[in-house]
């Protein structure tokens, strides 16, 4: 794949491969202050491949598969009672948001139980809400997640908003599929020239796909919730790791009658193929102009690094073949963190890998920018994972403003096994 001069392609390709809308909305509807919206983790049976196909278990919020698209305005509390009817204890994890001061996140939730989640999204974008994952990524796998959408006052120029949960399941006795919205297929109508919005999120547990959308107008606009410098994606590819999610706009190109491929394709092996098919006449004359930047949400755009504290963190393979996260081999969140951070602290991490498979490192409730390799300036976009290739290390930055316990976690790509898990304090 040749390499533009563009910047922020550049720091995309370092980020990532080397290194239906129905909704839930707490804004849309007449309630009570005090009301909440209700979630519920319950067992459900698709068929993947039809009516008459065999019926494939999982577990979904609502007993859906994907859970509904919540909805929310930046800045609005939003308030979600959720009850667990599955036969095991989950906890309701939300991908990305920074915690606000009076967020709540309560302990895992046993079965039968209900609790209350209070949260103000500080940021508007894409998020998802899961199972937390150090103990919570077979709950993933088997379906439990859903779209988080946080809205801004100001939403950017686009004809038509498209969200898609990318996830896979397993049908009885063959090899997981790849499902977009619960779906093994995909089937869009759209008009030429028509410009869509799309949100879309990698919500496996475990695998990297790629979106490949062919001789399409495809603009990054936002990754991991929080905006970047807007460009083009060469070829329509994109390519997300376990849990990121994206904003592209899309200007559909091409004669009415055509269809348009995109396919996703799981590198363990399976492909979703579907199309988008250009209908009617032409919405405008000619394409819109190139999108502006979305509206910059409230994180600290500059850092400086000459009081920053810096940590290494390694993915390594010991000497009885152990692989450790940070000199750590457990699975299950440590019962205290391994470092403390002064809040304010601008944190600069450097994050190794030194196995042989791909690996997914999350840093909960921080954006983090990537830095360049001499650690004298930062790509124009931040981001929550970081997709490390064997042998490879890669230096994020972030500032530590939110204080409170959180979770940074390593997950080998195609390794079921779930992620090894550090954790740092800020206070």
């Amino acid at each position: 794949m040749p390499l533009r001069s563009d910047p922020c392609r550049r720091a995309i390709l370092t980020a990532l491969p080397f290194a239906g809308l129905g909704a839930l909305t707490r804004s849309g509807v007449a309630m009570a202050d005090t009301e909440a919206l209700r979630l519920t983790a319950a067992a459900g049976e698709a068929r993947l491949d039809g009516p008459d196909g065999p019926a494939t278990p999982f577990i979904g919020y609502d007993g859906r598969l994907p859970g509904p698209v919540i909805r929310v305005r930046r800045g609005e509390t939003l308030a979600v009672d959720v009850r667990n009817e599955l036969a095991e204890p989950t906890q309701l994890h939300w991908q990305g948001l920074r915690r606000g001061a009076s967020d709540s996140s309560p302990a895992p939730l046993q079965p039968a139980a209900t609790a209350r989640h209070a949260v103000t999204p500080r940021d508007a974008g894409t998020y998802l809400y899961r199972p937390r994952l150090a103990g919570g990524e077979d709950q993933l796998r088997r379906g439990l997640a859903g779209l988080l959408i946080v809205d801004d006052s100001r939403p950017p120029v686009h004809d038509r908003e498209v969200t898609m949960l990318l996830s896979e399941a397993g049908r009885p006795d063959t090899a997981p599929v790849i499902l977009v919205d619960g779906k093994t297929d995909l089937a869009l109508e759209a008009r030429a020239h028509e410009r869509l919005w799309l949100r879309l999120a990698n919500a496996t547990a475990h695998r990297i796909l790629q979106m490949t959308v062919p001789d399409q107008a495809l603009t990054l606009v936002a990754l991991d919730g929080q905006p970047c410098e807007p460009f083009r994606l060469d070829g329509g590819r994109l390519l997300l790791a376990p849990g990121q999610r994206a904003e592209i706009m899309w200007d559909v190109a091409g004669p009415t009658g055509a269809d348009v491929p995109v396919t996703v394709v799981n590198f363990a092996g399976t492909t979703l193929a579907g199309r988008v098919s250009v209908v009617g006449t032409p919405l405008r004359e000619a394409p819109l102009g190139p999108p502006a930047p979305l509206p910059a949400n409230p994180l600290p755009q500059a850092m400086d690094f000459r009081r920053a504290t810096r940590l290494e963190l390694a993915v390594s393979t010991g000497t009885a073949g152990a692989v450790t996260f940070g000199g750590r081999s457990d699975r299950a969140p440590p019962q205290d963190p391994s470092l403390r951070i002064r809040r304010g602290a601008v944190v600069v991490a450097a994050l190794r890998n030194d196995t042989a498979q791909f690996q997914a490192i999350h840093i909960e409730g921080h954006p983090a920018r990537l830095l360049d390799g001499l650690d004298d300036g930062w790509k124009p976009f931040f981001l929550d994972t970081v997709l490390l290739a064997p042998a490879t290390t890669a230096r994020v930055a972030f500032v530590a403003e939110t204080p409170g316990r959180f979770l940074m976690t390593a997950q080998a790509i195609n390794d079921p096994q779930g992620p090894l898990v550090a954790a740092f304090a800020v206070g």
